[in-house]
């Protein structure tokens, strides 16, 4: 799958690019991180993001252009009420890799990972919140990796530990249970053996794109990885922490979100694994 997006010889042999480095300021770039050979979309949605949306954007822009030469940023409002979206057409006037899309309401976290995913137009797709709650230099050094696997994964190590949970999973205690709770269901009744289901992923934009995506839940970023190891997907696991949230309020934990990706995690369970009613039957591997 991945293969596929890159130049190969006559005899389909994989073309060898020069080792180039990252030269750059950015704080998310570790020494030793490469640029690659392709292009990348990078996915963010935002709602009542006033206090952040400007830093989001401008340190995605510096993050991109240090890593690839051909990149976009896809900024979805969901229904904000405050200056979020005045704030970022403000920064698109001179940023023309931002594009920027507005729902017509709040639509939460599920409709805005499918509508972005269907908008991107670069090689590799993967996505990042507006606060920035994920620490993603080790994903942006592993990014050459995506020669020789499908998808990177990020995970939160250690966390599923009752300190851990606490400390390192989440904002708060209750935001850390939320998470564990919901990923023990995922791993228990899917038993795909990733060590996080709610992070960042990295999918070539052709695979992604080519699955069907039923749930418009929290429950979606898991079906997203689901669906890519049902159709035999290669992955590689990849430390991504969580970083605490320094102004602004989260949204993704709100009871009624929870209940609606608890009852999307029960209803597709029994359509796809109790009945059968799923179309790729395949096995993906975990690579070291």
């Amino acid at each position: 799958m991945v293969r596929a997006l890159l130049p190969l010889k006559p005899d389909g042999s994989s073309v060898a690019f020069p080792v180039r480095f990252v030269v750059s300021d950015s704080t998310d770039l570790l020494p030793g991180t490469r640029r690659v050979p392709f292009s990348l979309s990078m996915l963010g949605w935002a709602l009542n993001e006033e206090a952040s949306i400007a830093g989001y954007i401008d340190r995605a822009g510096t993050l991109l252009a240090a890593l690839t030469e051909d990149f976009e940023l896809i900024v979805i409002d969901d229904g904000s009420t405050d200056r979020t979206w005045e704030i970022a057409t403000e920064r698109q006037r001179t940023r023309p890799w931002l594009k920027l899309y507005k729902n017509d309401r709040n639509r939460g976290s599920g409709y805005n990972t499918k509508r972005a995913i269907s908008l991107a137009t670069k090689d590799y797709v993967f996505w990042q919140t507006v606060d920035w709650a994920y620490d993603i230099r080790y994903l942006a050094q592993s990014l050459h990796e995506l020669m020789s696997v499908d998808v990177l994964q990020g995970v939160r190590a250690a966390t599923t530990s009752a300190r851990g949970m606490i400390v390192h999973r989440s904002d708060n205690p209750y935001k850390g249970l939320v998470s564990v709770v919901n990923y023990r269901l995922v791993r228990t009744l899917f038993r795909v053996p990733l060590d996080d289901y709610q992070n960042v992923t990295v999918y070539p934009r052709a695979l992604i794109q080519s699955v069907t995506l039923e749930s418009e839940s929290a429950f979606t970023n898991p079906e997203c990885l689901l669906k890519t190891w049902w159709r035999g997907a290669t992955f590689k696991q990849v430390p991504v922490p969580f970083v605490k949230r320094q102004q602004g309020r989260s949204k993704g934990t709100r009871p009624r979100a929870i209940l609606a990706a608890v009852h999307d995690i029960l209803y597709w369970w029994i359509q796809w694994m109790v009945l059968g009613r799923r179309t790729d039957r395949g096995r993906g591997r975990v690579l070291q």
